[in-house]
């Protein structure tokens, strides 16, 4: 017997097996804080629903969604009329408000974005009219020294500032568990509702006739039943983070775009030197890249971590230096973006690499906003891995991207950049939106719709 009649007689089997099986309504592949907001929202509108959220790994928003900084930002940096801009101001809002009716510990410790040269007033004033334009709660433009170290009174190089005391501090990790005891507990109903660990969504097949989804982990390259999982939905909604463009190629998505991970990695303050930073001091961006810069963050534990920088990555969920994954490395050499950005930016990259081992030059970027700052007060933080989409032309790709391919039951989240952490409640009334919107076309020659509220 060949390898293709064995792979049909696999998913022949799975597929007859399953239609026994009761039948989601929706499936959303990944468990981040995205996929969990989502999936929030949809029981919100409707908790009749019969809901499966299923993550590859043992527990819920192991990666970006528990790796970063824990910022609630306020939305000041985003081009005005964009979706990012849009959804961060309200989503920084969204997440306060279920914070506080949740009793999740925050703190509005705000932030200020330090110009420390003259050259550098016009670009601040600049942001400073944006974050106005894109309705930043209590802004203020502070044009004296003074008036920056009332505020942070160890930044003694700061000339100016903008202050957002909108910006707060929070863990995400447990924020997404609040949002999986909501998909569970709060809006299921009859236990209809429910998350899968462990589930590695590998294979997708549509069949046109009975209008299912046939999603499992199998890929064709194994026999093994007893490691095999699928199920059968009648839509699904992919919030597939790090791997979202892997996930498309074999669930009916675009192409574009791909994927680069960036690492970043975070010295903190010894804790004897945690008093010198209040909240979240800021560099103005680069307006090159949608990386933030070198910055100081306080975090809701006490810690102060300074960082990141962003190094490209050859492990997508590979958070020490050394971390190496072969089908990782593989794909970015073959990415054909990621040279042409690399032609464009190569010097950038190797100062970011240089200051990923070299700690002296790392807080060369802090010191003129800390001028007596020294190595000896730093130790090492944590790091993260970010998702970066780029396109073929080598362009880095900054706002949220959805793909909804034709004729197909199917969402793609192909791109959630930061800051989708705060914004998540926000990305989720816009997906569930898009899920009105299409699926209901989509659905309309079957016996069911999602009667949302």
């Amino acid at each position: 017997m060949n390898s293709k009649s064995i792979l049909k007689g696999v998913k022949s089997f799975i597929i007859n097996d399953f239609k026994k099986q009761p039948i989601y309504d929706v499936a959303i592949i990944g468990g981040g804080i995205v996929g969990l907001a989502t999936g929030r929202e949809l029981l919100k509108r409707n908790p009749n629903l019969r809901l499966v959220i299923v993550e590859k790994e043992n527990e819920i928003a192991p990666h970006q969604s528990s790796h970063n900084s824990g910022v609630i930002h306020c939305g000041i940096y985003y081009k005005p009329g964009s979706l990012r801009a849009k959804l961060c101001t309200k989503g920084s809002k969204l997440m306060y408000d279920y914070c506080n009716e949740n009793d999740i510990k925050y703190e509005n410790c705000g932030k200020l974005i330090v110009a420390t040269k003259e050259k550098e007033f016009q670009q601040l004033e600049q942001l400073y009219k944006r974050g106005i334009e894109n309705g930043v709660p209590n802004i203020k433009l502070l044009e004296s020294k003074e008036q920056l170290l009332s505020i942070e009174p160890f930044i003694s190089g700061g000339l100016r500032a903008i202050h957002t005391p909108s910006t707060g501090i929070i863990d995400y990790k447990i924020v997404s568990q609040s949002f999986a005891n909501d998909i569970t507990e709060k809006f299921g109903n009859d236990s209809k509702s429910e998350i899968k660990l462990n589930f590695n969504a590998k294979n997708f097949q549509y069949n046109s006739n009975d209008k299912l989804l046939l999603i499992s982990n199998d890929d064709g390259k194994s026999l093994n039943k007893e490691q095999e999982q699928s199920i059968l939905t009648r839509f699904a909604i992919v919030c597939g983070g790090m791997n979202s463009d892997r996930i498309a190629k074999v669930a009916y998505g675009n192409d574009e775009p791909s994927i680069v991970p960036f690492r970043g990695s975070f010295l903190q303050f010894k804790p004897e030197y945690k008093h010198l930073i209040k909240g979240n001091v800021y560099p103005l961006p680069n307006p090159s890249f949608p990386f933030l810069g070198v910055h100081f963050t306080k975090r809701i534990n006490g810690e102060i971590w300074l960082g990141p920088n962003a190094v490209l990555s050859f492990d997508r969920e590979g958070y020490n230096f050394t971390d190496f994954n072969l089908k990782d490395t593989i794909d970015l050499l073959k990415n054909p973006g990621l040279f042409k950005l690399a032609e464009k930016h190569w010097r950038y990259g190797l100062a970011e690499l240089y200051r990923d081992f070299n700690k002296d030059h790392f807080i060369e970027l802090l010191k003129p906003y800390m001028p007596n700052i020294t190595v000896d007060m730093l130790e090492y933080g944590g790091s993260g891995v970010r998702s970066q989409a780029i396109s073929k032309s080598g362009d880095l790709i900054e706002d949220f991207i959805f793909d909804t391919p034709s004729d197909i039951p199917i969402i793609h989240v192909r791109n959630s950049p930061s800051p989708a952490a705060t914004s998540s409640l926000a990305i989720a009334n816009e997906i569930v939106d898009l899920v009105q919107t299409n699926f209901k076309d989509l659905n309309s020659s079957q016996n069911f719709n999602f009667n949302f509220k």
